[in-house]
């Protein structure tokens, strides 16, 4: 794969940003510091929003698609604007009309950057690049609050500003995408909120109605999982003030609780008002993520550890294909993890955020591993962590490099050239371009150039079959998804009978045809049905 000049001018840019800001860091100048790796850390994600210059598969066609209807009708989200296809899956996910398969806060926000910088890729991707960039800064406040130290913060957010899995979220390339980047972002801003709160006495209105509101967001990006900010506090009620219920406070809790359900539970109502089938469906679809596999999404009861050096570090099993193996990397993965957990812990002033450090990451762990479909994201909402854990690790190397070398601009140089080797390391810059399908890249690319086209040359209300189902195995195909999402113009993977596309035709459709890699004989010989090509 290519790389574009503007992709390699915001990687560099992130790595300079990254040495001037460890360089600020080591002067004491934290504010500046900080700020510098935020922008850093803005720079990594948009070379992440430039990386792919399509839709990719599985899931982020499907939200681009979903987005891009919601900018006309934010609370109808539809992926077929219309069900007019006799014999076509309207009540499956992957082919519906009516589309609540995921929350739809993610959504409205992809759709008011399409609004405000038009349909495109870039604006696609854009809520998750200026998501992942304000982790830096919250990830950086939540470490100084539980370790006091601003060294131990500043590591923990250069870890957080380099993120490899990060990266790939952002860019598409990793399912379910933009909607776990913006679930890990409310699921932190509101851990973040509650502890300002703590920090501030117990007190003041403003931080429990923010706690509320941001769980709320993460409910309306991933269902019940967003509430684990109050799994949170009430874990630090007990470990702080037992069962000494009085002390507890409880009328704060029920507040934030109340915004947070009152918010959600919006929602569910109105799509239970308006869309009851298609909701209950859905319904019935999250439950069943408890009890069985869905959709292939399986693994052993230890597939969240052995994606732990995936997550972070960008070895042991791929996204797609979890087959663990045992090497030199995984393991010295895994002996930093445990060391910096053990760091961590160590550096958590508090007895009880210590226990609360502890306990809500592993209650999250042993949940997931629990349910029998696993995808390697659901564990990443507690990915704050293993940054700390990382940041800890790098306070711990650098503090004894410091301490060894005497001559203070001999110090400065080390310190930079190492914080900007693992920026480097940590974004794994190379991963993204061993890609063994070259013509995959390509034919991605001639196929969207292709489908723009047809916005061009077929009338708006043109219905397109023959494309590719969304699983684009042939190379000379498009997804039916992404190609509607370039085109304007709805298409379908199945091939209807001449009488039900004649029917379509007396309702107002053109129809037209891919021809690649075959077409029936019937549309073949019949002349009022537009032929294209994919070639």
């Amino acid at each position: 794969m290519v790389l574009s000049p503007e992709i390699k001018i915001w990687f560099a840019a992130f790595l300079v940003m990254v040495a001037v800001s460890a360089l600020l860091h080591q002067r004491q100048r934290h504010g500046w510091a900080l700020f510098t790796l935020t922008l850093g850390g803005l720079c990594l994600y948009l070379t992440a929003a430039h990386i792919y210059p399509f839709l990719n598969l599985w899931d982020e066609q499907y939200h681009a698609l979903v987005a891009k209807n919601c900018m006309s009708h934010p609370f109808r989200p539809t992926l077929y604007e219309q069900a007019v296809v006799p014999g076509h899956d309207y009540g499956n996910w992957i082919c519906a009309d009516i589309w609540l398969h995921k929350q739809p806060l993610f959504l409205w926000q992809i759709a008011l950057s399409f609004k405000l910088f038009g349909v495109s890729l870039f604006a696609l991707r854009l809520p998750s690049v200026l998501m992942c960039t304000l982790l830096i800064p919250l990830n950086y406040r939540m470490a100084q609050l539980l370790t006091k130290r601003l060294d131990i913060a500043y590591f923990t957010a250069l870890a957080t500003a380099s993120s490899w899995f990060l990266f790939y979220l952002t860019s598409g390339g990793l399912s379910t995408d933009h909607n776990d980047v913006c679930f890990l972002f409310y699921i932190s801003a509101s851990v973040w909120a509650f502890m300002e709160y703590v920090h501030r006495g117990r007190s003041g209105w403003g931080w429990i109605i923010l706690v509320g509101v941001l769980a709320g967001g993460a409910m309306l990006t991933k269902w019940l999982v967003g509430l684990l900010v109050f799994l949170v506090w009430v874990c630090y009620l007990l470990a702080e003030k037992g069962f000494r219920l009085k002390e507890w406070k409880v009328g704060h809790l029920l507040v934030a609780l109340g915004v947070t359900l009152a918010l959600f539970l919006s929602w569910q109502l109105y799509c239970f008002h308006q869309y009851p089938v298609e909701a209950h469906r859905e319904l019935m679809l999250n439950f069943r993520h408890a009890n069985e596999v869905i959709e292939d999404h399986s693994g052993p009861w230890s597939f969240y550890l052995m994606v732990l050096p995936m997550q972070f570090f960008g070895y042991g099993p791929s996204y797609w294909n979890i087959h663990f193996v045992w090497n030199f990397s995984t393991i010295l993965c895994y002996i930093v993890l445990a060391v910096g957990l053990v760091l961590a812990l160590r550096a958590v002033r508090s007895r009880s955020q210590r226990i609360t450090l502890f306990v809500v990451p592993l209650f999250v762990y042993l949940f997931f591993s629990h349910a029998p479909t696993k995808m390697p994201a659901f564990t990443f909402i507690v990915s704050f962590v293993w940054f700390l854990a990382i940041g800890c690790v790098l306070q711990l190397i650098l503090q004894g490099l410091t301490r060894l070398i005497r001559q203070q601009h001999l110090r400065l140089v080390i310190v930079t050239a190492l914080c900007t080797a693992f920026g480097l390391y940590a974004s794994h810059y190379p991963h993204y371009y061993r890609d063994e399908h070259a013509w995959f890249y390509q034919t991605c690319i001639k196929n969207k150039h292709i489908c723009e086209k047809w916005q061009k040359n077929l009338p708006e209300k043109t219905l397109v079959f023959n494309v590719k189902s969304p699983s684009m195995s042939d190379e000379d195909i498009t997804s039916c998804i992404a190609a509607t999402f370039h085109s304007g113009r709805e298409c379908y993977f199945e091939r209807p009978s001449i009488e039900v596309l004649k029917e379509l035709q007396r309702q107002g459709f053109t129809i037209a045809a891919v021809r690649n890699p075959w077409i029936p004989e019937a549309y073949e010989q019949d002349s009022s049905i537009v032929k294209l090509e994919m070639r």
